[in-house]
């Protein structure tokens, strides 16, 4: 994949002196610690999968129409070894269609279901029992919408090993259901993914990219800690980029 996004930034005047330098220091610091790791600095190891998903009724976010294949990466946050309990990860490629020049990558990092505990990183010891959540939320029509994956049914999937993630996986595909939420609402179901086999990885390997690759009317909230975000993911690349790295 490119290295420049194919969506445009938030829309907001010329940032800062202070907005400058404190993006120049979060992008050196994940520069440095991808480059020390060999790895994206957080989520560093990790499977990838082939899978599905199927928009179930229209949301506030502009999930494609009908069923589409996705690239997902699953993954563990501070790259916690074996079976030991971490942050998990679930990053979703959904690919270019229905009017987007580019792909939309989901980002989404196990957390808590409440009104502040969405906002919080949570370890998680099964797959299953995770709750993936965007931590922050998207801004889309002047409302604030989070987004959540649970797996169907109470399914463990237990430990957080990632090959018995992929043992699952090869004897019977999991099946998450992707929630949206609101500041004052409840969850309310608007896709299901199916993940349907393990894969090697597309060559290149995208580099999941939540802040430049989503659609234009789109954006991630709040601004500022948006911004910031986007140079963590900058510098993180820049530190991989750096090194020959064969971690999945």
């Amino acid at each position: 994949m490119a290295r420049n996004g194919p969506f445009p930034c938030s829309q907001r005047g010329q940032p800062t002196d202070v907005e400058t330098t404190n993006g120049t220091r979060v992008s050196t610091l994940f520069r440095e610690l991808a480059r020390a790791r060999g790895a994206r600095a957080f989520h560093p190891r990790g499977r990838w999968f082939a899978g599905e998903l199927t928009t179930l009724s229209p949301g506030a976010l502009p999930l494609p129409e009908g069923t589409r294949p996705v690239t997902v990466r699953m993954s563990k946050g501070a790259g916690v070894p074996g079976a030991g309990a971490d942050v998990l990860g679930l990053a979703v490629r959904v690919p270019a269609g229905d009017g987007r020049g580019g792909p939309w990558d989901l980002a989404l990092s196990a957390s808590g279901i409440g009104w502040l505990t969405r906002m919080v990183p949570l370890p998680a010891r099964g797959w299953g029992r995770a709750r993936y959540g965007s931590i922050v939320p998207y801004r889309s029509g002047g409302r604030l919408v989070w987004l959540l994956a649970v797996c169907a049914g109470d399914d463990p999937i237990a430990p957080a090993s990632l090959e018995t993630l992929c043992r699952r996986v090869a004897e019977r595909p999991p099946l998450l259901v992707l929630h949206e939420g609101t500041a004052w609402d409840g969850w309310r179901p608007v896709a299901r993914l199916v993940l349907t086999a393990r894969t090697r990885g597309p060559d290149p390997r995208p580099c999941f990219d939540p802040m430049r690759n989503r659609p234009a009317e789109v954006e991630m909230a709040p601004r500022g800690f948006a911004a910031l975000r986007e140079r963590a993911y900058h510098g993180s690349r820049l530190g991989r980029w750096s090194v020959d790295s064969p971690s999945e």
